[in-house]
Parts: structure tokens; C-alpha cells; sequence
């Protein structure tokens, strides 16, 4: 029986072992432990260090910062920059002489078309001329000869040959025919002013009645002109196509001068004014315009409940393009905040840091909360005081060396 003794021994041991195991915890750290956060970190240099680098300070300093609205908006023509030009008669088109983009001057030709209305304005004009000539040469002949029958009659008169009633007959045809003359050439030159005045209308040149008389020759050809100096934007009509007055047929702008049209919030709208200065950005190419706002709407959009704004940009330089997409910043006051130059403040992962020197060639890595940023200042919420001192040269430089102290690099 002692031989059964040890195999029950062996195994009450090994599930007393499994109850004990079932019930051992690993305590755990705690994460604020496990990661704590690292504060000010002081780094120190020799005088040569100082020297090579070419440390620069400045003062953390209270000073008036602009305080802006930001929104986004799209860059279109001005108004008053741009003209959309078509015909105010239906014609073919037979030439078109400008391409997309190209600059045009105010008064060149960008197409031509062919009018039947013209034609047959000018055909009518052509055919009443040439009747009122008719009826000119077959007055001008009665005038010469009542003129002369006159002249005769007060020979005779004067030599007492004939009666004054024969004298006075004679004159009366005479002043007649004279006025009869009269009329048709002021009848004639009025047909051509009336129809010189229809195709006006038409947007036909001065003159051109004139032309077609003097010529004998109908012309039913228009130019159509750009009314000002410019790019052309759109092109709507080629060889061959008819056109008509409710037709666009080109757009021409002058991009000198362009404007952004952006949408305010309704918790801004009363810090935006006309005449306010605005900065518009654009990121894609890094550049930034100068702007001001030129026209507030009166009421919200009512789809997206902001109200829309003008800003009219100069754009000398034609960088801005229309439909293009740009950030605007829209200073509304200033703000007298604690701010550093932007070259005093270095990034390290999700923080921004300053060095501050603390004297005995030392200085500290000190985190701050930053805010507003005017390219050249930035605003410091928390982190440095007012009149505390700031590297703003070699900042670079110094991380490096903290790093090196620190062993990051070798």
C-alpha cells in the first residue's frame, strides 16, 4: 500500500500549485508613470560654442497684434473690368481673329459675320438714291431752264419789250424749281441719315451708309469689337456658326485688377466693414496679395447662412487667375498681446518651444501655447512673461546641441 502514497502525493501538490497560479496578478504601471511628461530642460555652453553659433536674443514683449477674420473665397473679374460682348444683329459668322488668351486692344476686331437684315437695309437705301438722283438730274434740268427762262423775261422786261406779269410768272417757276431742287438733295441726304441712324442700331460704323452710296455697293459685313483692352477669356462661336443677340459670343477682361468673392460667417458679420484691409493667400503657390473690401452684401445667402463679401485685389503682375481658390484674412483690430519674433520658436513633434537664456551661458527649453501669427510675430498664450529674453538667432543650431547633449546624436 506505500507504494500508492507518493503518486497522490505528487498529484494534491500540483493542483494546490494550479490554484495558487490561477490566482497570481502582475501589478501594473501606471501610464502617467510609465510616460511622464518632460519639463524645462536646461542646456549649457562654453563661451566658443556661443561664438561659432551666433546666438541673437530678443524680448518677449506686449505689442498691438491684428486680430483677423479668416474665411475662403474664389477669385473672379471685376465687374467693372470685364466685358461680355455679342451682336446686336443675327449674321453667319465668316472670320474670327483672336484666340483664348490672348491679350486684345479696345476697338480690334475679334470676328465678323454676314447680316441679310444689313443687306437688305442697305439694298433699300441703294435702290431710293438711285431714284432720288434720278429726280435731282430731272430737277436741276427744270431749274436751269426756269433760270434761264427768268433771266430772259427780265431782259425783255427791262428793255420794255415784255409785260411784268410775264416777269413775275417767270420768276415764280424759277423760285419753284429751286426749292423742288432743294428738297430732293435734303430729302436725299435724309434717307442716308435715317438709315445710317438704323444701322447704328446694328452696331454698324459711322459713315457707312455714305460708303455704300458713294460705292454703289451694298455692304453686309460687321465687325464685332472688343470695347476694351484685355484677355480673352471665353470664346463661344466659330466659322460658319450663326449668331444672334442673345448669344454671348466672347468675354473679355482686364485682370489687373480682380476680385475675390468670400462668404463671413454670421457670428462675424459685425466686424466686417467696407474698406477693411484683407491679406489673401495662396497656398498652392505661396504668395500673398494685399486687398480691400469693396462691397458687403445686404443679406445672407440662404443655403449656406453667410453673407458674401467683395474684396477688390490689385494684380499687376496677372498671378491671380479667375476661379482660382485663396485664403483671406480680414484685419477687424488689434489686440495688445505678449507675442516673440517668429524666428525665436522651434517645433518638436506636437509642441512649440523657445529658448530662454538664463545667464552663465545657460538656457532652457521652454514649451508655449502660440496663437495668432502675422508672419513676422507670433502670440504667446502661456509659457513665457512679459520682458523674459528669447533666442531668435541660432535657435536651430542650439536644438542641435541639446540634442547632442541628451545623446540623440552623436
Amino acid at each position: 500500500m506505500k507504494r500508492y502514497i507518493l503518486p497522490f502525493a505528487l498529484a494534491a501538490f500540483s493542483l494546490t500549485l494550479a490554484s495558487c497560479s490561477s490566482e497570481v496578478k502582475i501589478p501594473e504601471v501606471p501610464a502617467e508613470a510609465a510616460i511622464a511628461p518632460k519639463g524645462p530642460s536646461d542646456l549649457t555652453l562654453t563661451p566658443a560654442q556661443e561664438q561659432q553659433i551666433g546666438l541673437r536674443t530678443d524680448i518677449a514683449t506686449v505689442r498691438p497684434f491684428p486680430v483677423t477674420v479668416q474665411s475662403t473665397g474664389q477669385v473672379k473679374p471685376a465687374a467693372d473690368h470685364i466685358a461680355h460682348i455679342s451682336t446686336p444683329v443675327t449674321g453667319r459668322i465668316v472670320t474670327v481673329s483672336v484666340k483664348l488668351g490672348q491679350r486684345v486692344s479696345p476697338g480690334q476686331v475679334l470676328a465678323t459675320l454676314k447680316s441679310d437684315d444689313v443687306g437688305q437695309i442697305e439694298a433699300d437705301l441703294l435702290q431710293t438714291i438711285l431714284q432720288s438722283d434720278a429726280d435731282i438730274r430731272q430737277a436741276k434740268v427744270q431749274l436751269a431752264f426756269s433760270k434761264a427762262a427768268f433771266q430772259r423775261e427780265q431782259k425783255l422786261f427791262n428793255d420794255r419789250i415784255s409785260a411784268q406779269a410775264d416777269l413775275e410768272a417767270a420768276r415764280t417757276q424759277y423760285e419753284k424749281d429751286q426749292t423742288t431742287y432743294e428738297a430732293l438733295l435734303t430729302k436725299r441726304e435724309a434717307s442716308i441719315a435715317t438709315v445710317q441712324e438704323r444701322l447704328s442700331l446694328y452696331g454698324v460704323e459711322s459713315g457707312a451708309a455714305a460708303q455704300v452710296v458713294r460705292n454703289r455697293r451694298i455692304d453686309p459685313f460687321i465687325d464685332i469689337i472688343s470695347p476694351r483692352a484685355g484677355i480673352l477669356l471665353t470664346r463661344s462661336i466659330n466659322i460658319g456658326e450663326l449668331a444672334d443677340p442673345s448669344k454671348e459670343l466672347f468675354t473679355v477682361a482686364d485682370l489687373s485688377r480682380v476680385k475675390l468673392v468670400a462668404d463671413i460667417y454670421e457670428k462675424d458679420i459685425p466686424k466686417i466693414h467696407l474698406g477693411q484691409p484683407v491679406k489673401l493667400t495662396l497656398d498652392s503657390l505661396g504668395l500673398s496679395f494685399p486687398g480691400r473690401i469693396r462691397y458687403v452684401a445686404n443679406a445672407l445667402d440662404p443655403q449656406t447662412r453667410t453673407l458674401p463679401i467683395y474684396v477688390d485685389v490689385p494684380n499687376p503682375t496677372l498671378t491671380l487667375k479667375p476661379e482660382m481658390f485663396a485664403r483671406i484674412e480680414v484685419q477687424v483690430g488689434d489686440a495688445h498681446t505678449l507675442s516673440v519674433p517668429k524666428n525665436a520658436l522651434q517645433r518638436s513633434g506636437d509642441y512649440s518651444f523657445a529658448y530662454v537664456p538664463l545667464g552663465n551661458h545657460r538656457y532652457q527649453e521652454r514649451r508655449v501655447e502660440t496663437g495668432l501669427d502675422d508672419g513676422t510675430y507670433v502670440q504667446i498664450k502661456s509659457g513665457l512673461k512679459a520682458g523674459e529674453p528669447v533666442v531668435t538667432g541660432g535657435t536651430l543650431a542650439l536644438q542641435g546641441e541639446a540634442l547632442k547633449a541628451a545623446g540623440g546624436i552623436q
